[in-house]
């Protein structure tokens, strides 16, 4: 096969628009320097034309941008040797939406869906030599408007003609992104030419596997096929390779393949992720015609569902074996998708295994991601969660949507299924909720769009893979579609409907695939995209910067809650990250020790699109917040936890490895000046993958006298040292008694390539809070509590010289905040 690469520079201008354009913008009208792959507002704002969105109340500059249309254009050459072949195609990976394509003033095709690849014939329409391609795209909006009031208004939140056009819905806004509804070749573009036999669309299906043995299923589809030819076939990895040959005697090639003593793909914590390539090569008379590979894993997946006292469980079994489900709702990573570098998806995977995560669910108003990240999930052991992209709304029923749809469906599920991540395929986010609680004397069969979530995707999941289940949406069960009792659960009374996190201990729910709290992003993000004269909580800019209703709001209900509402901008910041940390702590500990009662705890949400106060526990510069550090201790694999049940202590141990956990528990009652009142030690035995009580307390240990400066803490500890810990206050941070800490730093001596912080204190210090001016470092722990007269080692990754980084580092904790 051969390639004309098209990407890199193209030009682009607007058509179609009145001569009045503002002046500031006149240069539109004109041809101006665009790149693909890319995006409109990217373009222009290279350009010089519009101010940087994301940057203070900019978003409201360019909201002119949706309405226009785009015509992009660029030449290329083709030579005469290319034109012999029997096959030309324009290979479009994505086309954001609506796009018209001429080649040398010929229409060859129009595209209407942003998340498939699109194929056009251009072999009437090259020549050698010069050449030329236009792309125009029209606006998304006026053309969405235009299908809503030709079909009809449907029940949808947020803006309702979004669900007529098959594009990502979070650029049309979200509440917690901006209206940036882009425009553009937003993948890779080329031409493909071929004569002979292309394969395509290489497929492994793990069939079996025990301990001595896997057969995988191999299959491949031949495009242009004409006579048989030889297929050769290798798979290789992790020590195994073989080899063989077979005759396709049609268009599609399908056989079985047994591997001995095969390497088993797991989650992160529960083993290895080796991978498996199997490479398929046409062959004719010892010529390669045409090869493409496909990357595996040897896994099974399945879900587990049986009835119990509590109604049905929801329990995602790996290779035979029950994973509790930890882990974040995943969006796209900026509303400019094409510019996400690689290292972005990089550095937010890694840091989601680091923080013990198993799982993330693609959210389904965002898009299909791309390549890199299933290759990641891959290699770190994140199962993937992947929504289908529909969300919060009904979607048309008409028979040109559902084609669109089976079309998508076809071409998803074929890109994605070999990743062995990938572990449940989802309709939608939250259409038959929202439709049941606005319509409470009607089924989630009467929504119209059902149809494609109870038939058309089911189907062509079962016929296009059959190795990993469907579930019809998130939350979805039995009766109404938030059920408690079985299937998945979105909890959202707490925050959204003013419920404190406490509620949380209330919620009994089989699977908990969505809940969260707000916090502000990082003061160096504020700092970024705001002025000093905006950094007030109350400023118009920072209230722009939270796309909630009420959000701003919440913000100071709930840090009013626990903590002394800041005045100061920075403080208000720290103080509202502690309030998403422990709300969040506080969800996971009980559902962990719910384990398999609940079988799942995946927060909303990991990742932000743009600076942001969200739901996010790393921001959109990718700085971890408070709550990311607490998420690193709450999703553990052994958990030390403690409840207060009535007059009840209890202290929990929660074990997710595969093996019994043995070591000594130590339950303290202190003070904050570290006065020892009382001590407890005993030998104790987590059961594998398991959760339960490691001892009681019938009686407080604490007094509602003492309670102000005094506290408890558990610590698990073994030959590892200690594996687990955790403490427990009788009242809220805002009436304790915290004394000035006295706390002290220093840097060790270098023992690799890292610098090691150890950080000492004299009395009890909550929330130690560790900055490092002028280095975004990367850092083992932040945001701890310290018992008096201890100290704490920290790891911070760093190339500088200890000598520099300890004149920029400031410690500071819950009471020594400014």
């Amino acid at each position: 096969m051969k390639w004309i690469d098209l990407n890199g520079q193209w030009f682009v201008k607007a058509i179609n628009v009145r001569k009045d354009v503002p002046k500031k913008y006149v240069r539109i009208l004109e041809w101006i320097p665009a790149t693909v792959p890319g995006t409109i507002h990217t373009d222009l704002l290279a350009n010089g034309i519009i101010p940087d969105p994301f940057y203070r109340m900019n978003e409201n500059e360019v909201q002119w941008i949706e309405n226009y249309q785009w015509l992009y254009r660029r030449e290329f050459e083709v030579d005469a040797e290319f034109l012999k072949e029997r096959n030309i195609i324009l290979h479009a990976e994505g086309l954001d939406t609506y796009a018209s394509i001429a080649v040398n003033g010929k229409i060859v095709g129009a595209a209407e869906n942003m998340f498939v690849e699109h194929r056009f014939d251009l072999k009437k329409h090259l020549v050698a030599g010069a050449n030329t391609i236009e792309i125009v795209f029209d606006s998304p909006v006026k053309r969405s408007k235009q299908l809503e009031k030709k079909h009809g208004a449907l029940q949808v939140a947020l803006e309702s003609h979004r669900v007529y056009v098959r594009k990502a819905q979070y650029l049309f806004s979200w509440d917690w992104g901006p209206k940036l509804t882009t425009s553009g070749i937003w993948r890779a573009i080329s031409i493909e030419a071929s004569t002979g036999p292309v394969l395509r669309n290489p497929f492994v299906k793990t069939v079996e596997v025990n301990k001595k043995f896997a057969v995988i299923e191999l299959s491949i589809e031949i495009e242009n096929f004409q006579k048989p030819i030889s297929i050769c076939v290798k798979v290789e990895g992790d020590g195994f390779s073989h080899e063989v040959e077979k005759k396709a005697l049609s268009p599609h090639l399908r056989f079985d393949l047994k591997i001995d003593q095969p390497n088993v793909w797991w989650p992160n914590g529960y083993g290895g992720q080796p991978l498996y390539t199997a490479t398929f090569t046409a062959k004719q008379n010892d010529d390669v015609l045409s090869q493409c590979s496909a990357t595996f894993g040897i896994r099974t997946i399945t879900l587990v569902q049986e009835k119990d006292d509590e109604g049905k469980s929801f329990i995602i079994e790996v290779n035979g074996v029950k994973i509790f489900c930890k882990g974040a709702d995943w969006i796209p990573s900026d509303n400019f998708i094409p510019r996400i570098p690689d290292s972005t998806y990089e550095r937010l995977l890694t840091m989601a295994c680091d923080a013990h995560m198993n799982m993330l669910r693609v959210w389904g108003g965002g898009i299909y991601e791309q390549e890199i990240f299933y290759s990641l999930c891959d290699k770190l052991g994140l199962l993937v969660w992947q929504d289908f992209m529909f969300a919060c709304g009904e979607y048309p029923q008409t028979s040109w949507f559902q084609k669109l749809v089976s079309d998508e469906t076809q071409k998803v599920v074929t890109r994605l299924r070999n990743h062995p991540s990938l572990a449940v395929w989802c309709g939608n986010n939250e259409c038959e909720w929202l439709f049941c609680t606005e319509n409470p004397d009607k089924t989630p069969d009467d929504m119209t769009g059902s149809i494609i979530f109870r038939e058309l995707l089911p189907t062509i999941v079962k016929q296009l893979d059959g190795t990993r289940p469907y579930w019809r949406s998130s939350p979805f069960g039995v009766g109404f579609p938030n059920n408690e009792s079985n299937g998945t659960h979105h909890q959202w009374h707490v925050w959204s409907f003013w419920k404190d996190y406490k509620e949380y201990e209330n919620v009994n729910a089989r699977f908990v695939s969505e809940f969260g709290f707000q916090a502000p992003a990082n003061i160096k993000t504020w700092e970024e995209t705001t002025l000093p004269e905006d950094r007030f909580p109350q400023h118009p800019v920072i209230e722009h910067h939270n796309k909630q209703v009420e959000g701003q709001e919440r913000l100071y209900r709930f840090q009013s809650a626990h903590y002394n509402v800041a005045a100061d901008f920075k403080e208000f910041v720290y103080l509202g990250q502690l309030v998403q940390a422990n709300a969040l702590k506080t969800a996971v500990e009980h559902w962990r020790r719910r384990k398999f009662k609940t079988a799942g705890s995946i927060f909303w949400q990991l990742n932000d699109c743009w600076p942001v106060s969200s739901w996010s526990v790393i921001d959109s510069s990718l700085r971890p917040k408070a709550s990311y550090f607490y998420a690193r201790r709450f999703f553990a694999d052994v958990l030390v936890s403690i409840k207060k049940n009535g007059d009840t202590l209890e202290v929990w141990g929660t074990n997710d490895r595969l093996q019994r956990v043995s070591g000594t528990l130590h339950v303290r009652v202190l003070s904050f000046k570290g006065e020892k009142i009382s001590n407890l030690s005993k030998e104790v035995v987590l059961k594998s993958n398991s959760s339960g009580i490691l001892q009681k307390f019938y009686e407080m240990p604490v007094s509602d006298e003492n309670k102000y400066d005094r506290y408890v803490v558990a610590q698990l500890v073994s030959d590892e040292g200690i594996i687990s810990e955790n403490r427990f206050f009788f009242t809220e941070p805002k009436h304790l008694l915290l004394p000035l800490p006295q706390l002290f730093a220093k840097f060790d001596a270098p023992k690799d390539s890292s610098l090691h912080l150890i950080i000492q204190s004299a009395f009890f210090a909550k929330d130690i809070r560790i900055e490092i001016d002028g280095y975004d470092m990367e850092l083992s722990d932040n945001y701890f509590d310290l018992d008096a007269g201890t100290s704490r080692s920290i790891v911070c990754s760093s190339k500088a010289k200890a000598f520099d980084v300890e004149k920029k580092i400031k410690i500071s904790s819950l009471h020594t905040i400014k």
